[in-house]
């Protein structure tokens, strides 16, 4: 599992304190520890969680999205990010398009789009052919 979410809770907040992140373990801790605890947890109304839920995930889309664009958007990797991100989501949207491979590929690149997507954006970035720099030829 990945905890991307803390990028998310990091670049929403810019709290980075150790001390923070430190009670915050506490809190989990304590949450799984002591059922009461984590009863009164249960009562934050869903849709107080449904928006810190967004707004963190909406932050890490966003910090993916500028790591991308630092990059020239060429041909190549504007195919590399598209194509990655297109079958990702595809196979969460249609899960039966993997019903013709062994169980093995559908518990791999069926259960997460998250590894389909890292997967195909690896493969192609090493199989699309980079564009060479253009050298600028001065009459020296």
């Amino acid at each position: 599992a990945t905890y991307s979410q803390n990028v998310g809770i990091v670049t929403t907040t810019k709290v980075i304190n150790r001390c923070v992140l430190g009670l915050a373990a506490i809190v989990l801790i304590i949450a799984g520890l002591v059922p009461k605890f984590s009863a009164l947890l249960t009562t934050i109304p869903q849709c107080v969680l449904g928006g810190a839920t967004i707004s963190v995930f909406a932050s890490i889309a966003m910090t993916g999205i500028k790591l991308v664009m630092q990059q020239e958007m060429n041909f190549r990797n504007t195919s590399i990010v598209g194509l990655a991100v297109a079958l990702g989501m595809g196979v969460t949207q249609a899960p039966a398009s993997l019903a013709a491979f062994p169980d093995w590929v559908t518990t791999i690149f069926g259960s997460s789009p998250v590894v389909l997507a890292t997967i195909v954006a690896i493969l192609l970035n090493v199989i699309l052919p980079k564009e060479e720099k253009k050298q600028s030829t001065s009459g020296k």
